[in-house]
């Protein structure tokens, strides 16, 4: 039975509060006696807002002037340089114009862990990465921010209703080499095995965290429900490791402190896979300890277990939080190789993309060179990508998808690069965003209050008297961030947004 509180005359449910007693309850008993105090201590303070720079737009020297505008008191997260947690603020992380436009990601800093397991040597090259339950897309972009975009992010999730939150994030965030799949995650170790060399598996789970997030909101589970939920990450975890080449990592892990769902699922792997997976000791990767259990509940657990990482929330100042990094280091006993009568499959020559021809190609480069300075080609050559054409539309496609995945559907793939018209081309505001560091002239700067008309999507009519009609042109706050493209129309702007 829910409890109840009067509000005003109101009655209302506080669910929450159930759930956090109940796991309270069934997890205090697990926590080192040493630091009961500590944790108890720290359940009765508010979890403070952080979020992590986007390396493909800013970068610290903009972050220092970010934090003198807005009145920023920051604190960098332990195991994440990317990641700051904020102490105090002026006008919240969340209310400004970098963050509409995907100069940083908010997200628990618990959240910053998982992505950050993974060795950087794996990630300097050109990696092949599946994100197996990728919605809403916040480690996704982690992994992208890591390999800086040069690897292929491979980004799942098979409920139809998480896709679109996803396509969002990954433009926003600017991200080229990446694609958009829905499918059950159980199915990858079948369909392509020994195919990916980094995969992240941030598992559905009951979300018993002992810290109650908007995002990730505790609530009262049953036994029967637990029990289901670490079925399903049992199988998600051994299609994983399936799909994982000899050599590479996986990352397993939930925002839940439950034993059953956590330390259980890897012990259960490790003895499914005997011999051929290995723990890999996080207390290399952070700064202090937070080791995963070897025993709870009457179960005891591998002892390598004990590498993983188990936040209980006052250790980093985080909501609870589960993860562990685990290492291929052989093929598996009668290894199938992949049935391509089970794979879906659909030919790219229904998917509405055409290669670019040569001319076409010439002809958007040099628009860009003019407009803007920018490099088409050598865009393609350092992110691995190629030029298509759906209808007017031009995109930019990752080239080791087309290479590696050529039939596989995909809900969405690469990123847009601009739209040809009777009028020229208009360019993605995405791609502007993502490119614009690298990118010259036709900037106005209008007053604020057009500004303020820019970003509701209206058009302005500063002073552009230098500028011929119909240029395109890039509006600027006045420290710099770009705000989106317009086009020069008589005495106006024509705002693109619309």
């Amino acid at each position: 039975m829910s409890k109840k509180k009067k509000n005003n005359g109101l009655i209302s449910e506080t669910p929450r509060q159930d759930a956090f007693d109940a796991a309270w309850a069934k997890y205090r008993p697990l926590v080192p006696e040493n630091e009961l105090e500590s944790l108890e201590a720290s359940l009765k303070k508010t979890l403070l807002q952080a979020f992590r720079i986007n390396p493909l737009k800013t970068d610290a020297d903009r972050l220092s002037a970010m934090a003198e505008r807005y009145g920023w008191n920051l604190e960098t997260i332990p195991f994440c340089p990317e990641g700051q947690r904020v102490r105090a603020a002026q006008i919240p992380p969340s209310m400004t114009t970098e963050h509409r436009m995907g100069h940083y990601y908010i997200q628990d800093s618990a959240s910053m862990m998982p992505a950050m397991l993974f060795d950087s040597s794996h990630l300097n090259n050109t990696p092949l990465i599946l994100d197996l339950a990728a919605s809403p897309g916040g480690k996704t972009t982690h992994l992208v921010g890591r390999s800086m975009d040069r690897g292929l992010v491979l980004a799942n999730d098979s409920s139809p209703s998480r896709i679109p939150a996803l396509k969002t994030v990954l433009k926003n965030w600017g991200s080229v080499n990446h694609a958009i799949t829905q499918f059950p995650g159980e199915s990858y170790g079948d369909w392509f095995p020994n195919t990916f060399d980094l995969i992240l598996l941030d598992a559905p789970c009951s979300m018993q965290s002992l810290v109650s997030l908007d995002s990730h909101p505790m609530r009262p589970i049953s036994e029967r429900e637990e029990k289901a939920l670490a079925q399903r990450q049992t199988a998600l975890l051994e299609s994983a490791l399936k799909a994982l080449k000899p050599g590479g990592q996986i990352v397993y892990s939930t925002c839940t402190l439950s034993p059953d769902e956590d330390e259980a699922v890897v012990d259960a792997a490790l003895k499914l896979f005997r011999g051929k997976i290995r723990v890999c000791d996080a207390a290399e990767r952070i700064p202090y300890p937070a080791p995963g259990l070897t025993a709870a509940f009457g179960q005891n657990y591998d002892l390598s277990v004990k590498g993983a990482v188990r936040l209980w929330p006052h250790r980093y100042e985080t909501a609870g939080f589960f993860a562990c990094l685990l290492e291929k280091t052989d093929y598996f006993d009668a290894e199938a190789s992949a049935d391509s009568e089970m794979v879906p499959y659909r030919p790219w020559n229904k998917s509405s993309f055409t290669p670019a021809d040569p001319k076409d190609k010439d002809g958007l480069a040099v628009w860009f060179d003019d407009q803007f300075g920018l490099s088409l080609g050598s865009i393609c050559d350092e992110t691995g990508t190629v030029i298509y054409r759906r209808g007017d539309e031009y995109w930019i496609l990752p080239e080791r998808y087309l290479q590696t995945f050529p039939t596989l559907p995909s809900k969405s793939v690469g990123m847009r690069i601009a739209v040809k018209t009777f009028g020229g081309f208009i360019p993605d505001n995405e791609w502007v965003s993502r490119f614009f560091n690298r990118m010259n002239g036709n900037r106005v700067v209008p007053e604020e209050s057009e500004r303020e008309e820019w970003l509701r999507g209206a058009d302005i009519r500063p002073d552009i008297s230098p500028l011929p009609k119909g240029s395109i042109v890039m509006i600027l706050d006045d420290h710099g961030v770009f705000l989106g493209c317009g086009k020069v129309s008589g005495d106006r702007i024509r705002n693109f947004n619309k």
